[in-house]
């Protein structure tokens, strides 16, 4: 993810939340996120602030993003072709 993706979603909090960040804020959030993909984390920054009365932690939307790669996977079709042990295999 880029930092201008990151700050149109990090305005998304600021306003859904009346939250000003810090630019040390800013910085350590971009830090934790700027290997997620901008698709991914804009999902689930939408789907946070749905829910979420009060403002998200990093660990709140780490946890959603993790629930959104885990449902995509237990989701998907095609399923059974997925066979890995350390996430267990899904049962029909």
């Amino acid at each position: 993810m880029n930092k201008e993706d990151f700050k149109r979603q990090l305005g998304k909090i600021q306003v859904a939340y009346n939250k000003k960040f810090t630019q040390e804020e800013a910085r350590m959030w971009f830090q934790e996120f700027q290997n997620i993909s901008a698709e991914e984390f804009g999902k689930a920054i939408d789907q946070i602030i749905k829910i979420n009365k009060f403002t998200p932690k990093i660990a709140d939307i780490k946890t959603k993003i993790s629930e959104n790669t885990y449902r995509y996977y237990s989701e998907d079709p095609r399923r059974h072709l997925y066979k890995n042990l350390e996430w267990g295999e899904f049962i029909d």
